[in-house]
């Protein structure tokens, strides 16, 4: 299947959760998450805030907000930057796709940033990420060093056999969902404490 079938084709799956269906998938695959040893590792972290019908985010960014330095992209333009983010009652504002963003400070370094948690309409076995096709994320990832561990997340009937790929395209390290963790054999660098 082409880039735009597999979009159409989640797009109809996504249809036949609810709600309640897709919150406790989504808190499952943000447990994976949390148990995972480079998530203890990591001191701060690039996790996005979620849309309907994707894995959402909200309630794992605010549990783990005092333990971890959280940061979230927010979209200008054609590009993401990226956001300290302190919490919503330090402020904020609905982006473009009716995402909340964080009004804090710009994360100029990006070195720093252990882990980015990238959401996505689809990914494979070999990591391989398809997204919403504006290319937001193709801009933003080849920003961060090889160290960065990348993981996917999204929901079991995301995973597809084969995603289309272009030499811009960056495959995650790994890719959760609610029933698997897959990793791919390069094994990401955590920087030392």
């Amino acid at each position: 299947m082409d880039k735009k079938e597999i979009r159409k084709e989640i797009a109809g799956k996504k249809a036949y959760y609810s709600d309640e269906e897709i919150n406790s998938m989504s808190e499952s695959v943000c447990r994976q998450i949390i148990a995972l040893p480079e998530f203890a590792a990591s001191k701060q972290i690039l996790v996005y805030h979620s849309i309907p019908k994707e894995v959402q985010t909200g309630n794992f960014i605010e549990n783990i907000k005092n333990g971890k330095e959280i940061f979230l992209p927010v979209i200008e333009e054609n590009h993401l930057s990226v956001k300290k983010y302190t919490g919503k009652e330090n402020g904020g504002k609905r982006g473009i796709f009716g995402i909340w963003e964080p009004v804090g400070e710009v994360c100029l370094d990006y070195r720093s940033i252990d882990m980015i948690i990238v959401p996505g309409v689809a990914f494979d076995r070999k990591c391989n990420r398809l997204g919403r096709g504006k290319g937001y994320y193709d801009r933003l990832l080849p920003s961060f060093p090889n160290s960065t561990l990348k993981i996917g997340i999204c929901f079991d009937f995301q995973l597809v056999d084969s995603i289309p790929t272009d030499s811009f395209d960056i495959p995650m390290d790994m890719v959760i969902t609610e029933k698997e963790n897959i990793k791919i054999n390069r094994k990401p660098i955590l920087k030392s404490e």
